[in-house]
Formats: structure tokens, sequence, C-alpha cells
């Protein structure tokens, strides 16, 4: 499907205007070659393929994603053509949320998952409203397809026989209470950055410095380097702290600091029409120091201290001490383990069954759990994890299904892949 001339113009950097060309036309539909490149890349560097020394494995990589992307856009042709099918603003906006959520949480907080993609939070969401949107409305025409799909108890056990050695294991799961206390930066330390903002306000304005050189210099937005700060934004865009100061502002002239949950933010207006705004901002984060970390595990030794004796009491103290959605604290009963971040994990297959752990953690939290018993993860078989393979060999059965869907569907589609790559 892939030319030779992919391989020699990615051997060859010299080629590397070909990088923004159309690689393939699936109707009216254009795939770019950079993207394809781009993801082909990152799925690569998953699995430990070097493009240099491996070029005919990472063409077969990139090969995968071509033809994955053309048999989406194949889908989604359909799909928009059946009018039946509707994605509203909120759907998207929603789906988009939970899987920066998601993203956020894993990574560990928004500000990491700025720092992976690179962007803004706002750029974040402007890059992928359009993707998350084609996928919606594939995944919905796809229900509709395949809805009605179901398998024979003969199905399933069939399914089990083929497929045993690849069915994931039933998670591990344990009963436990846990007490998480967020390391949160003491009032000097939020002094100091403070303070440091209001300098360079000062020196900017009343000095005359330039506030494109602070940016650079000392913000702490991944994006910066790329944009010195400056995002153009609709009402709405941005968290509401910001906004509040940058609608207040008049054109040219500086706000804040002012926090916000990414941190504490100098802003300058730069623009306004309407209720489009352009700023520009210098982002600090007020990190904890090592005593505020100190303080912390100091407080969770006392609760062990009192509590010591009395599991009871900790799981008490768990329930009450739980302050957000964020915050794990909690009495957990058979609770399926692979929610919780590594540092518990590990405290809890060190810990003994019945006992307290000592207090434990990184540089973000610190944690103290009581552990009654955890179970590790098994085999599943038919007789007690029934539902969930039936589950596996009906998801199996439509995938097959609508893959044939797309291969029919393929010779009466006009694909054209560009012969220079």
């Amino acid at each position: 499907m892939i030319y030779f001339f992919f391989l020699i113009s990615f051997l060859f950097p010299q080629q590397e205007e070909l990088v923004d060309g159309v690689l393939a036309v699936v109707e009216n539909k254009q795939i770019l070659f950079s993207e394809v490149l781009g993801e082909a890349r990152m799925i690569a560097g998953r699995k430990g393929i070097n493009p240099d020394t491996s070029p005919f494995i990472f063409q077969s990589v990139f090969d995968s994603v071509l033809k994955e992307k053309i048999q989406l856009q194949v889908v989604l042709a359909a799909a928009e053509r059946d009018s039946l099918i509707d994605v509203s603003y909120e759907e998207i906006s929603k789906s988009l949320d939970e899987r920066i959520s998601l993203f956020s949480t894993e990574l560990g907080s928004t500000e990491e998952l700025e720092k992976a993609f690179g962007l803004s939070l706002v750029d974040i969401k402007n890059n992928y409203w359009e993707t998350v949107r084609e996928e919606i409305i594939i995944e919905k025409f796809r229900y509709s397809l395949l809805s009605n799909i179901s398998v024979s108890k003969e199905e399933v056990v069939s399914f089990y026989k083929n497929y045993k050695d690849s069915i994931p294991n039933a998670p591990s799961f344990g009963s436990f209470s846990l007490i998480q206390k967020e390391i949160k930066p003491s009032s000097k330390t939020i002094d100091n950055v403070v303070n440091k903002l209001k300098t360079i306000k000062d020196s900017v304005v009343v000095l005359g410095f330039s506030y494109d050189d602070f940016v650079l210099k000392y913000s702490e937005d991944p994006s910066a380097s790329l944009n010195k700060g400056i995002m153009t934004t609709n009402r709405g865009d941005l968290v509401p702290e910001y906004e509040k100061m940058a609608y207040s502002l008049s054109v040219g002239a500086f706000g804040g600091p002012i926090k916000t949950s990414f941190g504490y933010h100098l802003i300058k207006l730069l623009d306004r029409v309407g209720e489009k705004i352009t700023s520009q901002h210098l982002l600090l984060s007020a990190n904890p120091s090592k005593k505020d970390s100190i303080a912390v595990a100091s407080f969770l030794d006392s609760l062990l201290l009192v509590s010591k004796n009395d599991p009871g009491f900790f799981d008490s103290l768990a329930v009450s001490l739980k302050t957000d959605k964020q915050n794990l604290s909690g009495l957990y009963e058979k609770q399926n383990l692979s929610f919780f971040p590594n540092v518990v994990l590990e405290k809890l297959k060190k810990t003994n069954n019945y006992s307290f752990s000592g207090v434990f953690g990184d540089s973000k939290n610190q944690y103290l759990l009581y552990k009654y018993f955890t179970k590790p993860e098994e085999k599943r078989d038919l007789s007690s994890d029934w539902v969930f393979i039936e589950n596996l060999a009906i998801n199996k059965k439509r995938n097959d299904l609508f893959q044939m869907w797309i291969d029919k569907k393929l010779t009466e589609t006009y694909v054209k892949i560009n012969k220079k790559y």
C-alpha cells in the first residue's frame, strides 16, 4: 500500500517538504502524510521500534496506521450519510472532558497532560474536538448496525476454547482503608511566587522591560516556548478566575497575580473584539517544600498513633477525610486494585493482612492504610466469569462482522493513495 518512495523519504530527511502533503483521499476526505507519520512514530516509540535502525518494521507500522485511517474514513463517510445519526455539542464536550480528566489522572495532573502534549488545555480541546466528534459518529453508526447481534451458548464455549489463553485475568482486589493527604505549599512558598510575579510586573510596567522575555524565561506553561503565552479565546474557554481578570482589563493593561487550578498567573490583555480576547500570561506554580512534606507525614503519624489498636476507628477516619473526588481516602471492600496508583499497590503488597502500613507516598501525596486482605489476579473460567466471557464473544463477533462490512464498503468507495509516497 505504501510505496518505496516513502522509505526513501523517511531515511533521507531532505524530502521533508513531503511531510505536509496529502497521502490519501477517501471520497472527499484527505489523509495527510504528516498525521500518519506522527501517529506511526508514536506507536513505534511505545513498541520500542527505532525507525532509523529498523526502517522496514517501521514501514509496516506506517502501513497499519494508514490502513486504519482509510477504514475509519470509509465508515465515517457512510455514517455521515445516515440522517438518523446526530452528535450534539454537549456530547462532544462531555466526551472530551472525560478523556482529558482520565489522561490527567493517569499522568498525575492537568499540568503534566499539557507538558505531554506540548499544548495548553484550550489548544488540546481545539485540536481534538473534530476527532472526538468523528469517533462518536462512528461508534453510534457501528451500534446502529450491530446492536442486535447476540451469541449462543455454544458460541461462547467455542470462543473460550479458542481464546482462553489470551483472555485477560480477573483483576486483583482487596479490602482496606486508606487515608490520602495532599502535600500543599506553605504560605511562605506561595508568597515567594506571588512576589516574583509582582516584581516581573513592576519590571515591565515601571522599568519598561520586555514582557515576552520574562514569559519565555520563567513561564511554566508548556506552550509558552511556542506562543509566548499568547492565547486567543472566547468567553468560556478558560477557567473562571482567569477570565474574570482578563475580561476586566483594558487593552495593554496587566492583571494579577491571580490563582487558578494551574498555578499563579500574571495576565496582559493584548486585544478584545466583542467576546473574543487575546491575552498573554506568565504562569508560575507553587511547589511544596521539604518542610511541607514532613508536616503532612507528621500529621499521618499522629493518626496512626491514635488508631493503632482500633482499625474500625481508622476506617471512620478514612471515610471522613475524603475531601473530593480526586482524594482516595475511604474504606474499600473487595475493590478492584487497578484503579489505585502504583505507590499504593506496592505498599499493599508489602503490608501483612490485618495490619497497618507506615506512612508512605511520593512528592505530591502521603498515605496511610490498614490492610484487611488482598487477592491476586487469576485466570478466568466459564463457571465463574460467564458474563464477562460472553461479552468478549459478542464483541468479537461484532468486530468480525463490522470488518466484513468495511471490506465490502471499501470496494464501493473512492479511495486513492498518492503514489509518490
